[in-house]
């Protein structure tokens, strides 16, 4: 007999979260961290720089636990791209 879908789907997302468990550590953890840097991201005036620093918050929190995981440095400069992007498009607007 197959799984259901249900099934299917806790099974898989159970897999997602242990491996990155095995990575970032536990959850509440990683959440804590990310929640103080976001903190004073929030300050930022434009929202959507700020959702950009909130998520290299994310991957900060992350390096913190595992430093030497070369894809959140990757991912970081992702979100900084995606910053200056929303910059040069609010600055064409002008």
């Amino acid at each position: 007999m197959t799984a259901g879908a249900l099934e299917q789907y806790d099974a898989t997302v159970r897999d997602i979260t242990d491996r990155r468990g095995e990575v970032y550590g536990h959850p509440m953890d990683d959440f804590d961290r990310a929640a103080r840097l976001k903190a004073v991201v929030a300050e930022c005036d434009d929202p959507h720089v700020r959702h950009a620093l909130e998520m290299i918050c994310v991957k900060m929190a992350r390096l913190i636990e595992s430093p030497h995981h070369v894809d959140s440095f990757i991912d970081i400069s992702g979100y900084a791209r995606c910053a200056v992007m929303c910059i040069d498009r609010k600055r064409a607007g002008d």
